[in-house]
């Protein structure tokens, strides 16, 4: 028997209160996956906009916002 179908052979003798726990679950590993997919996105882009000749800031660079 295959995985998904041994889930769906469990999940059948689950009762309602159970079974909405595992579809919580199983919403929440979506869900993950997802966010580390857009995670890997992000830095992939990241990387390309930022490159090596970036220039180096210090705390002698900063200055306060007199706007306040």
């Amino acid at each position: 028997m295959d995985r998904r179908a041994a889930i769906a052979e469990i999940s059948g003798m689950l009762p309602d209160g159970q079974l909405d726990q595992l579809l919580d679950y199983a919403r929440y590993l979506r869900s993950r996956s997802e966010g580390t997919a857009w995670q890997a996105f992000g830095q992939l882009h990241l990387a390309k906009a930022y490159g090596d000749d970036e220039p180096e800031y210090s705390d002698a660079d900063l200055r306060e916002d007199s706007s306040s």
